[in-house]
């Protein structure tokens, strides 16, 4: 069955010139729904994807504040979260189900399944999403997952 990928464009505010983002009354910049689901396609595919944690910079804010369960997280868990899942995880495949974006908010909904490098077992989680933009990167997070585990943990 073939993924459900939503852009919601309600509430667009600004021109109508089609422009990649618009300014509000604060000067703080937003992308329009479409490139806000472009920017989460981009996200997976150059970051989470290769676990590329030199790419972290071009996505998220340094200032970024991340939520999973009682963890709060910040720009660095991100990164180290990269580099451990590198060594980790093999076989990675992200199969992405639903992304639902507006001007400066997205949702990813993603079936992750992988190979534990250490002891050869599979993997599999369905793991949801929540994003808040600013200024074209990622300033907030919250991570739902069916599989509990420790975001901070290292390899």
């Amino acid at each position: 069955m073939p993924a459900l990928i939503l852009t919601v464009v309600s509430g667009c505010s600004g021109d109508s010139s089609g422009g990649d983002t618009q300014a509000t009354d604060s000067e703080t910049t937003h992308l329009s729904p479409e490139n806000t689901h472009e920017f989460a396609e981009r996200l997976m595919r150059e970051v989470w994807e290769p676990f590329d944690a030199s790419a972290v910079e071009r996505f998220y804010h340094r200032d970024v504040r991340g939520h999973h369960r009682s963890q709060e997280l910040g720009y660095e868990d991100v990164v180290h979260r990269l580099r451990s899942d590198t060594g980790r995880y093999a076989n990675s495949l992200y199969d992405i189900k639903d992304i639902v974006a507006t001007e400066d908010k997205f949702a990813i909904r993603f079936i992750y399944t992988a190979t534990m490098v250490e002891t050869g077992d599979p993997v599999r989680t369905e793991v949801n999403y929540f994003y808040h933009l600013k200024d074209d990167k990622i300033s907030e997070f919250w991570l739902l997952s069916d599989m509990d585990f420790d975001y901070k943990a290292q390899a």
